[in-house]
């Protein structure tokens, strides 16, 4: 199947690669941990004795792998029924790398007792992941204290679009058409490969149980409700929040910025009003100029969507470009002394030239 660049550029930027018409590869982040499941959260319990390992020569962490659900930044629709279920047992005794380094002689453990869960909130595929603290000890270590959180799978999957008859459907991936977001919709996983320690997850239902707690439990000692703005939402409103700012302090900053902003613009609405005026002036000027310059072969159309929606630099230019062209095609000079005269938006009626008599309106033609 030949998919044009445009969409291979759009496919490439998600990481996925189309195999056949309905069906493609990708890798798919996934997230670590253990713990009790509490207060609607992903969170894993860890396996009873080592899942029959020895603790010394292996480290064995719970962790989801797939969640029924939306992926939130490459738009993979994981939902349909059965789906996710069915692949279970694909998920089962894989070979485990780093950043997906292949290599036989540099594999880190493998993929123990898949299995489907309910129990959480979005339900879907857990398993055992299982590192040979003998082979990499410091890449154990790194997972087992929560430096290294994530891992990634890759996958072969059939889909459907969830809007089949979209013109140019992967450069829409994302975006919200008919009411309905743009997604790949998963209806079948054919394969999983190799699983590999990355640095970063996608799923957001599996997110670090550690960091989670140590986020309520600073909540709960500030007694608020959590921080609810982004550090990128932040950062463009120049506040630099630390350790040191509580929820109250976060929220007066934003606020005060958020008011400061409003004064700004509540005080440039006089000139964005003038500025208004002055280019649908432009606007009118350059559509006349333009009907003026073409006769009957104005083309209403181009008047209509091209100079009656020109920014004012094109508005602009659009002026001097057909005054010099009416100039030149028509020139202006008075028809008893040939004195040359320039057009003008406006005249004042009944003031006399310089050195001469006053004229007339009916002394003037084109």
């Amino acid at each position: 199947m030949k998919i044009d660049w445009f969409a291979e550029d759009s496919l490439k930027k998600n990481g996925v690669r189309i195999l056949r018409e309905g069906m493609a590869a990708a890798r798919f982040n996934l997230a670590l941990d253990c713990g009790k499941a509490e207060k609607g959260r992903i969170s894993l319990a860890a396996p009873e004795d080592n899942a029959g390992l020895s603790p010394e020569e292996f480290l064995v962490k719970p962790w989801r792998i797939l969640s029924q659900t939306l992926t939130p930044y490459r738009f993979f629709d994981f939902t349909r029924e059965g789906v996710l279920k069915a692949a279970v047992p694909l998920f089962d005794g894989l070979t485990v790398y780093a950043n997906h380094y292949a290599d036989v002689e540099r594999w880190k453990g493998y993929t123990k007792g898949s299995a489907w869960d309910e129990k959480n909130d979005p339900p879907g595929i857990n398993a055992l992941l299982v590192i040979d603290r003998t082979v990499d000890a410091n890449l154990a270590r790194g997972v087992e204290i929560g430096a290294l959180k994530s891992a990634s799978v890759t996958i072969w999957f059939e889909f459907e679009k969830s809007h089949p008859d979209l013109r140019y459907y992967y450069d829409h991936i994302g975006t919200v058409v008919d009411g309905e977001v743009v997604r790949f919709i998963v209806t079948k996983i054919e394969r999983a490969a190799e699983v590999s320690i990355v640095w970063e997850g996608e799923d957001p239902f599996a997110k670090a149980l550690s960091a989670q707690l140590a986020a309520e439990d600073h909540r709960e000692k500030e007694g608020g409700e959590g921080m609810k703005f982004s550090q990128k939402f932040l950062a463009a409103l120049g506040i630099q929040a630390d350790q040191e700012m509580n929820e109250e302090k976060l929220e007066a900053a934003v606020n005060a910025k958020l008011a400061a902003m409003q004064t700004e613009i509540d005080g440039l609405k006089p000139d964005a009003e003038a500025g208004k005026k002055h280019l649908a002036g432009l606007r009118e000027r350059a559509a006349s100029l333009y009907k003026a310059l073409k006769g009957d072969g104005a083309n209403e159309s181009y008047v209509k969507n091209v100079i009656l929606r020109a920014d004012l630099e094109t508005a602009q230019a659009l002026v001097d470009e057909y005054e010099s062209g009416l100039e030149s095609a028509v020139p202006l000079s008075c028809p008893k002394c040939g004195e040359k005269l320039s057009r003008r938006s406006s005249v004042e009626l009944g003031q006399p030239e310089a050195g001469g008599e006053k004229k007339r309106a009916a002394d003037y033609k084109l």
